[in-house]
């Protein structure tokens, strides 16, 4: 029967019809894909931009031994270990990160005891906070890992407690950790992770996290793009949680700097007229081991002259017999510090002949008899210590050298001073253990075993100066100072913490005599490393980027969030833009952009003036021109196409890799070939997983493991591509939504 064409739905009879004559070509396909939503209020708009700023949030609840205030860092850090494998915990010092880390660990592998790696000095209190939460641990320390030792191979999540210390991937405790953490999820913990250079941080994340965790973002390379900027996406990988100053103590900084006796300045000329080395880095070196030892006090200095003499004996020996110092020698003298000098790269490669000079020896000698006068002289910098904690005020004293707190033990008259270093602890001269000498300094009221009194000064080296919380402390002495503004932060953060008992804490540095201190160079050096956390946005500023996020946020949390586009009027035209990218996995990454007249930018401070434009704004909502929404869109397109090759490019193998990861992806390549030909199937299966896992940014553990496998032979290589696991699929863009536009158009502000 022929149908009729009054049986057709009349909807259909009207329908548009589309032929090929009607298509054009649209110029730009992506930014006929960025539309704008429909008009909205303008307040509406900013606050589902301002949220849009925060880091992916989980949905997990706190455990009950978490504060309110520590939420915030835990759903935050348990969403990035569940979508990257790990993350960076910097909450500032004293303010409960092992508890949250704990928190974390826990959620992410519940049926598994925990892995903590953490400073030896540091195991007894990780075991006791584990206790209080119910939570099952095995602590490895970062002194173990220094011997080469690895923890041992069972599951469970890893916290790496005080990560900066794993910020050189060339020391072996890097080198030990690294392969173990391979396929491992966990937590880095540091409130300072930065101390040298913006590298530092890319080294801690690589131990759990790949270097194409931000591809999503245009970010290919962690390394590379963690070179000279902090791209605000890694806030994804770095979290911090709610500012919690509030509830610490007020700080009050003082500044001394006591006179140099005679003897001081004899020994600064002497130091300065040795030779040293014919190698000016190796002679710059020692130089700045010796003047730091004179700038601490008579006794380090005599020690060190007197080690260094001993070592110059030695020179003078092993040349009698034909032979030389190598630079491990060096290395020895210089000490655990040789890491915080810039010189010490400069310095001759391991292995190599290093010459010192010879002939320093007697006037090394004589140093050491000077050193020796000056200890038994009056010294205008320990009777100004002797001052300052005549009021009473429980204090911690730190020093870089043991031979310090042997000196100034003597020094220091009044009756009860305790003392804590790396090779005991006790009370005046007396030995007692170390927990029992750090609890006289804590909270709790325990038997002061015979004492009238606790003790109110505590000297230390910088063994105390990470993790410790000492409540009681009043007062944080810097007799001298270290040569990075971490070890500073570390040491007041003793007494700067929650839960102390002081409503300021007094944070008082010695500074080297003038003469020396201009040798030195020591105040700039630390003033130019303590800008570091402002480059991460992890300084106490108002304004440090991640803080003024939060803020913005905030400032727009009880105002109703709405997707779509508005106007506002301001004194500069600009635009704030937040976008969407949907993945294949049917996740979705958010992030927010704003346009000045200098282009696109993503600075909090930026977005927060524009949006503060829209304070207020509850007028019925009216849609922008045609004209100035096209030119707030310029650009926009091409900024977005960017971040989209870059993640793509990532997922084709496009992001830098290493000479062994470039090696063996070829030589798998060539197996695949072969294997195609003569249709070995699974063999070709296996050869396609490992090239595909070469093809991701890799961790440092795996790319130690890869230049392992360059070495191995065909039917080896075959036989750990069989322990691979299957490889995760690299979130793929599906799509990119405009979800939300204020539009800032010049001229006064209404109203």
């Amino acid at each position: 029967m022929k149908a009729s064409s009054t049986c057709w739905p009349a909807w259909l009879a009207r329908a548009p019809s589309l032929v090929a004559e009607s298509l054009v070509r649209v110029p730009d396909p992506l930014a006929a894909w960025l539309m704008p939503g429909p008009p909205a209020p303008a307040d509406a708009v900013a606050a589902r931009l301002a949220r849009a700023l925060l880091p992916e949030e989980a949905e997990d609840p706190s455990p009950p031994w978490l504060r309110n205030d520590q939420g915030l860092s835990f759903r935050r850090a348990v969403a990035a270990v569940r979508r990257h494998r790990g993350v960076l915990l910097a909450d500032g010092v004293g303010t409960g990160k092992t508890f949250i880390a704990l928190a974390v660990a826990h959620a992410i592998e519940p049926d598994c005891a925990v892995h903590v790696i953490a400073p030896a000095v540091l195991r007894g209190q990780w075991t006791a906070a584990a206790g209080s939460a119910g939570v099952s641990i095995r602590v490895h320390t970062h002194e173990t890992l220094s011997r080469g030792r690895a923890p041992p191979s069972t599951g469970g999540a890893v916290i790496i407690d005080e990560s900066h210390r794993f910020r050189t991937a060339s020391t072996r405790r890097y080198g030990t950790l690294a392969p173990w953490c391979v396929e491992r999820r966990g937590i880095l913990l540091s409130a300072t992770p930065l101390v040298n250079r913006l590298a530092d941080l890319p080294n801690q994340l690589a131990l759990l996290v790949r270097d194409d965790a931000l591809s999503w973002a245009g970010i290919p390379s962690l390394r590379g793009a963690l070179d000279t900027r902090v791209p605000g996406a890694v806030a994804t990988l770095v979290i911090t949680g709610e500012d919690r100053s509030p509830g610490l103590p007020a700080r009050r900084e003082l500044c001394r700097r006591p006179d140099g006796s005679g003897s001081l300045h004899e020994l600064l000329d002497g130091i300065r007229s040795l030779a040293l080395s014919t190698d000016a880095a190796t002679a710059e070196l020692l130089r700045i081991v010796l003047l730091r030892a004179l700038a601490s006090s008579p006794a380090a200095a005599l020690t060190t002259l007197r080690r260094y003499g001993a070592m110059l004996g030695h020179a003078r020996d092993a040349g009698d017999s034909g032979r030389q110092l190598t630079r491990e020698t060096i290395r020895r003298f210089v000490g655990a510090d040789a890491d915080q000098l810039v010189l010490w790269p400069l310095v001759a490669e391991p292995g190599t002949r290093v010459e010192l000079v010879v002939e320093d020896l007697e006037p090394v000698a004589a140093l050491e008899r000077i050193a020796a006068r000056a200890c038994t002289e009056p010294d205008p910098k320990a009777a100004a210590l002797a001052e300052l904690i005549g009021d009473g005020k429980p204090t911690l004293v730190f020093t870089t050298a043991m031979a310090t707190v042997a000196y100034l033990r003597s020094r220091l008259s009044q009756p009860g001073i305790a003392w804590c270093t790396g090779e005991g602890a006790g009370l005046d001269r007396g030995v007692v253990p170390r927990d029992a000498v750090l609890d006289w300094f804590r909270h709790q009221p325990l038997p002061t075993d015979g004492l009238v009194r606790r003790p109110a000064v505590l000297l230390a080296t910088d063994v105390a100066a990470e993790g410790l919380d000492l409540p009681r402390v009043e007062r944080v002495v810097h007799y001298d100072l270290p040569w990075t503004a971490v070890r500073l932060d570390q040491r007041s953060g003793r007494a700067f913490r929650l839960g102390s008992r002081h409503a300021r804490v007094e944070v008082v540095r010695f500074a080297p005599p003038a003469k020396l201190a201009a040798v030195l160079r020591q105040e700039s050096i630390l003033e130019a490393k303590g800008e570091l956390p402002a480059l991460l946005g992890l300084d106490q500023r108002p304004e440090a980027p991640w803080r003024l996020r939060a803020r913005i946020a905030a400032r727009w949390e009880r105002h109703a969030s709405r997707e779509g586009t508005a106007v506002v009027r301001g004194g500069e035209a600009g635009m704030v833009a937040g976008l969407r990218i949907g993945f294949a996995d049917g996740s979705a990454r958010e992030f927010v952009l704003a346009r000045t007249g200098r282009g696109w930018t993503d600075d909090p401070a930026t977005i927060a003036g524009f949006l503060e434009l829209a304070h207020g704004e509850r007028t019925n909502p009216r849609s922008p021109s045609r004209s100035s929404l096209k030119a707030g869109l310029r650009g926009l397109a091409g900024c977005v196409a960017g971040i989209l090759r870059a993640a793509n490019g990532a997922r084709l193998g496009v992001a830098p890799r290493s000479n062994a990861v470039r090696t063996l992806q070829r030589r798998l390549l060539m197996l695949a070939a072969c294997a195609a030909r003569n249709r070995h199937r699974m063999r070709l299966h296996r050869l396609e997983q490992g090239i595909r896992h070469l093809r991701r940014g890799l961790t440092s553990g795996e790319e130690r493991r890869i230049e392992e496998w360059v070495r191995l032979s065909d039917a080896a290589l075959y036989e750990r591509l069989l322990g691979l696991p299957p490889e995760p699929a690299m979130p793929v863009p599906s799509g990119i939504t405009l979800t939300a536009v204020l539009l800032v158009e010049s001229g006064f502000r209404e109203g």
